[in-house]
């Protein structure tokens, strides 16, 4: 785990290397199906061909990704190891909720998952997912001409908004994601894909700002917040 803006990041290397064939070619072909989608539809697996959100009608995002069900199990621990890093707990003296709801989260944690499938073009404005607790991002492609994933502190637009004659704050760090990375964060804390610099897209040839020799891939996990899952839990044993 480091500190990014003052904040807790987990990210590690080499996650999964073996699977990253199959959830290549698997999520490619899944694309192949799409070439008559709307793009915005169609980069991302949550939405179906008429623009439904697959959660609503209960559809798998990750239904035909060769390998997922083996990652989504590693991620699973790593994010256990991240909680355990934010939350340590004296065993032998803290005997009571805190300690049963993480034997359940062990146990199971639901989260739901998607993938990006993002050209040059392709950007995410400032966003965070705050119906969930923690988010995790697994890296299936990310080459070092893609684009790199942008964080911001909490800070940064209170205190633009305080400081007279104050437009903007250097308050943001950028992280190059590479193949294999998994990154967890809180959920909260907003991040961003930046788009292509509007003048490039203006003054270059189509062959220059098509420089991706392939897509950039992204599985994002959201996991729900612990009370949420607690409470799902316990209304399970009641029924």
């Amino acid at each position: 785990m480091k500190q990014i803006l003052g904040l807790p990041l987990y990210h590690v290397h080499n996650v999964c290397e073996h699977l990253i064939p199959n959830l290549q070619n698997s999520i490619e072909k899944l694309q192949e199906e799409k070439q008559d989608w709307d793009r915005q539809r169609s980069k991302l697996s949550i939405y179906t061909k008429d623009g439904q959100h697959k959660f609503q009608t209960k559809q798998d995002p990750m239904e035909g990704v060769e390998g997922w069900k083996e990652l989504r199990s590693n991620i699973k621990d790593h994010v256990m190891n991240f909680y355990e890093l934010l939350h340590p707990i004296d065993t032998n003296f803290q005997q009571g909720p805190d300690t049963i709801l993480r034997e359940e989260l062990r146990k199971f944690w639901h989260n739901y998952a998607w993938y990006s499938y993002f050209d040059e073009n392709d950007s995410y404005s400032w966003h965070s997912h705050g119906q969930y607790y923690l988010i995790a991002t697994y890296y299936v492609r990310a080459d070092e001409e893609h684009a790199p994933l942008q964080f911001k502190s909490p800070m940064s637009d209170m205190y633009t908004a305080w400081a007279v004659g104050t437009k903007s704050v250097n308050l943001e760090e950028t992280i190059q994601p590479k193949t294999g990375d998994l990154m967890i964060w809180p959920a909260w804390l907003e991040h961003q894909i930046p788009a292509v610099d509007t003048n490039l897209l203006n003054h270059s040839s189509i062959k220059d700002v098509n420089k991706y020799n392939a897509k950039r891939i992204s599985i994002t996990n959201g996991y729900v917040k612990p009370h949420a899952q607690f409470l799902h839990t316990q209304r399970k044993r009641n029924e």
